[in-house]
C-alpha cells in the first residue's frame, strides 16, 4: 500500500534566497565538476553546499565532505536561511519546459512524504540496479545533515488524473514559490493543507504501484537510513520521520512526462572493421546505409524516430571513418532467439538499450565488461546531433543512436520486478534539489 502524507517542509526565506534560480540545483549525480564549482560561487546558500560541497586531500572521517555539509546546514536553520512551515504541506508542483524550440510541454507532480517500503512488497518498483558505492557515499551525507535534501522521482497511473484534480482544487490561491531557472524552465509550486483534501488524495493513492522513474539510489539510502536509526532508536514509533522518504510523484498518463534517448559514444576501440562488423550484424538486423553528409543525416534520424513511433527496435550507427551513417533494424526472431539463449528475461528483450548492448556492443564489436565499465572508453549523451557532432569532430570513434525507452516498458519490467541495463532511461526534466526540505529528525513524527 501507497501511503503518502503532508510534511513540514524547510524553504529557502525570501530575504536569504530572493531569487530560487541561484539555488536551487539539478540532482547531484547529473552535475558535472564545472558546474559545482559554478554553483558554489553563484550563493553561498547555494544547495550544491550540501548536496555536493568541496572534497579536500586532507579530509578526516571528522571532517569531509559530509560533515561540512551537516555543519551548514544547521547553521542555515538556526540563522534563518531555511524556514519551516508551520502546517504539514503536500506541495503541487507545475514545470514548463521546451523539448525543441516551438515544442513545449508543462509535467506536473507534487511533492509528498511516502513511507518506505521494501521492494518485496510491490509497492515501489525499481527498474535500474544501483551500486554501493554511490549507497555507501549517500548515506554518509544523510547521515550528517539528518534530512532529506533532494526528492527521489516516481511514478503513478492515473488515467482521469483524479489525483492533480484533487490537488489543485485544495491547493493556495498563489504559488508559495516561482521562478524561472537558468535554463527557462518555469516553476511553480502551490502549497495544499487542506485536511481534507489530503486525506482524499492519500486514500486515491492507497492501492497505486509506485514506479521510480529517478533516484534509485536515494530511495535504497533512504531504507538504509531507515533500517539504521530502527536499530539506533528502538522506541521510536512507526510514523517516525525515518520510515519515510520525501518523494515527488507524476502520473504516467500525462502528456508531460518525457523519457530522452541516451545515446553510446565510443573511444579508445583498437584496431576493428566496421565493414566486417556490418556484414556480420546482418544475421540479426536489416542494414541500411546513408550517406555521411547532412541530407544523410536527416534521413537517418527520420528513419530512426519513424521505427520507434513503429515500436520496433532500431539502432543508428555513426563511424565518420567510414564515410556513412547506418540503420540497424532488428529482425525479431533472430534477435529475441539470441537473447533467450543468453538467459535475457522476455520483458527485456524489446528494450533498445537491451538489444544495443548484448547483440551489438559485446556480441558483433566483442567488448568486454571491463571496457564498457570504463568512463575513459564509453559516454553517454541525450541529444542525436550533439552525438553526431562529437564524433565527427575526433572526440569520439563511434556513436550508436537509440530511441528513447518508452514508459509502457518501464512499467513492463518494472512490475516484473526486473531491472533495466545501466543508462536505459533519462527522465527529462530532472527534478531539483532545494525547492524544500524534509527534517528525519528522530524526535519528529509524520502525523497529520
Amino acid at each position: 500500500m501507497a501511503e503518502i502524507a503532508p510534511f513540514r517542509g524547510l524553504r529557502y526565506s525570501p530575504k536569504a534566497a530572493p531569487d530560487l534560480a541561484k539555488v536551487v540545483i539539478p540532482p547531484y549525480d547529473v552535475i558535472s565538476p564545472a558546474e559545482q564549482e559554478l554553483f558554489l560561487r553563484t550563493s553561498p546558500y547555494n544547495m550544491v553546499h550540501l548536496e555536493l560541497g568541496r572534497s579536500d586531500p586532507s579530509d578526516t572521517p571528522e571532517n569531509n565532505s559530509h560533515t561540512r555539509s551537516g555543519r551548514t546546514y544547521e547553521d542555515w536553520v538556526r540563522n534563518g536561511v531555511l524556514v519551516r512551515e508551520a502546517l504539514p504541506a503536500v506541495y503541487y508542483y507545475e514545470l514548463d519546459y521546451a523539448l525543441s524550440p516551438g515544442k513545449e510541454a508543462t509535467r506536473r507532480g507534487f511533492i509528498c512524504a511516502m513511507r518506505l517500503e521494501d521492494f518485496r512488497s510491490g509497492t515501489v518498483r525499481p527498474h535500474e540496479k544501483t551500486f554501493q558505492a554511490v549507497k555507501d557515499e549517500r548515506l554518509g551525507l544523510m547521515l550528517s545533515c539528518g534530512a532529506n535534501l533532494s526528492s527521489v522521482f516516481s511514478l503513478y497511473s492515473d488515467p482521469e488524473s483524479v489525483v492533480d484534480e484533487t490537488l489543485r482544487s485544495g491547493r493556495e490561491a498563489a504559488p508559495a514559490m516561482a521562478f524561472v531557472d537558468r535554463q527557462g524552465m518555469s516553476h511553480r509550486i502551490w502549497r495544499v493543507t487542506d485536511r481534507g483534501v489530503l486525506q482524499r488524495v492519500a486514500e486515491l493513492m492507497k492501492e497505486k504501484a509506485i514506479f521510480i522513474a529517478d533516484g534509485h539510489h536515494r530511495y535504497e539510502t533512504g531504507l538504509n537510513y531507515r533500517d539504521l536509526q530502527r536499530r539506533r532508536n528502538p522506541s521510536a514509533g512507526p510514523h517516525a520521520a525515518f520510515e519515510y522518504i520525501m518523494m515527488y510523484l507524476s502520473n504516467l498518463n500525462q502528456e508531460g512526462l518525457t523519457i530522452l534517448p541516451t545515446h553510446r559514444l565510443l573511444r579508445n576501440l583498437g584496431s576493428w572493421d566496421p565493414e566486417s562488423i556490418l556484414k556480420r550484424a546482418e544475421a540479426f538486423f536489416e542494414v541500411k546505409r546513408f550517406s555521411s553528409d547532412a541530407p544523410g543525416e536527416r534521413m537517418l534520424c527520420s528513419e530512426l524516430a519513424s521505427r520507434g513511433d513503429r515500436k520496433e527496435t532500431a539502432i543508428g550507427f555513426f563511424w565518420d571513418n567510414v564515410g556513412s551513417f547506418f540503420l540497424l533494424s532488428a529482425r525479431r526472431e533472430p534477435v529475441s532467439s539470441y537473447l533467450a539463449g543468453r538467459g535475457i528475461p522476455v520483458e527485456t528483450r524489446g528494450l533498445d538499450v537491451v538489444v544495443l548492448d548484448r547483440v551489438v556492443l559485446r556480441n558483433l564489436l566483442g567488448l568486454s565488461e571491463e571496457y564498457l565499465s570504463s568512463e575513459h572508453n564509453i559516454h553517454f549523451k541525450h541529444d542525436l546531433a550533439e552525438s553526431i557532432g562529437a564524433v565527427r569532430s575526433g572526440d569520439y570513434e563511434a556513436a550508436f543512436l537509440i530511441n528513447p525507452t518508452r514508459i509502457e516498458q518501464v512499467q513492463e519490467v518494472a512490475s516484473a520486478k526486473l531491472v533495466m541495463p545501466h543508462k536505459s532511461t533519462y527522465f527529462y526534466p530532472k527534478v531539483g534539489s532545494g525547492m524544500v526540505i524534509r527534517s528525519l529528525s528522530p524526535e519528529e513524527e509524520t502525523v497529520w
